[in-house]
């Protein structure tokens, strides 16, 4: 059975620009050639964004094709009709050109200046110094609505309920419920002082004493484990730092802009 491709590749097909260089065509609609750069290029750009999904087959090739020549015969029908003399869509069309300038400008300010191995290194050793001196604990936690619905279950607590069970049934937080209020690791250092303060006073293995109180509800919270904090290894968050320092790279170069605009 044949299996077509999914939305999103059309709207890459919708999206290719038609500067393709000379090539030979692959096919020909009313008189204006489809070049094989083209085809190419589409091709390619699915491969690419598919995750492994779609791969460069005769198959593949021929449904573009097939896609290129229909998208022709639309741009030729739209054309005739004159829908590309319509306000809407001059207006539709200096939208997209204002985007397409602003990528274009984000991409030369950062081929300009990209990011260095040693400004990733640099700021990794400046997010691995936030954890010197830190802790992180293990938690769990039951949300519950008020003050008398966190007193029972503190109440259930003592006489031996297993957090987990109560958390799983109790907590109205769906997503750390099913988890039987498992919250992971999460270091004190970055957390709100009276929640800091709160877990810091909660002994290991242990529940809270009394809930807190939040704009969320009431939380009672178990301390499983306590360590020192610990950075993530440069290879694990060096992506994302990396889209930090270009996003920076960005907010400068628009800063220099304004700097030097006549806004009023």
């Amino acid at each position: 059975m044949k299996k077509s491709l999914p939305i999103s590749a059309l709207l890459l097909l919708a999206a290719l620009g038609s500067t393709a260089s000379i090539a030979a065509p692959v096919a020909t609609v009313n008189g204006t050639a489809i070049d094989s750069s083209l085809l190419d290029q589409a091709v390619s750009q699915m491969v690419a964004n598919s995750n492994g999904q779609v791969q460069d087959s005769p198959a593949l090739r021929e449904d573009v094709r097939q896609r290129l020549i229909n998208r022709q015969l639309i741009v030729q029908a739209a054309s005739k009709a004159g829908l590309d003399k319509k306000p809407e869509f001059q207006k539709q069309m200096d939208e997209a050109r204002t985007e397409i300038l602003q990528q274009a400008f984000f991409a030369q300010t950062l081929s300009t200046s990209p990011v260095s191995d040693e400004a990733l290194k640099t700021a990794y050793n400046q997010y691995a110094q936030r954890f010197n001196g830190t802790k992180e604990v293990k938690v769990r936690q039951i949300i519950v609505a008020n003050e008398a619905d966190a007193g029972k279950i503190l109440a259930e607590l003592k006489k031996g309920a297993k957090f987990e069970t109560l958390a799983s049934s109790k907590s109205i937080q769906q997503a750390s419920a099913e988890r039987g209020g498992d919250m992971g690791w999460g270091n004190l250092a970055s957390m709100e002082p009276e929640l800091a303060q709160a877990l810091q006073a909660i002994p290991k293995g242990k529940y809270s004493a009394q809930a807190l109180h939040s704009g969320l509800g009431w939380h009672i919270f178990k301390v499983e484990d306590m360590r020192d904090a610990r950075p993530l290894p440069f290879d694990a968050v060096k992506a994302q730092i990396a889209r930090d320092l270009q996003d920076k790279t960005i907010r400068d170069a628009i800063g220099e802009l304004r700097k030097k605009a006549n806004i009023q």
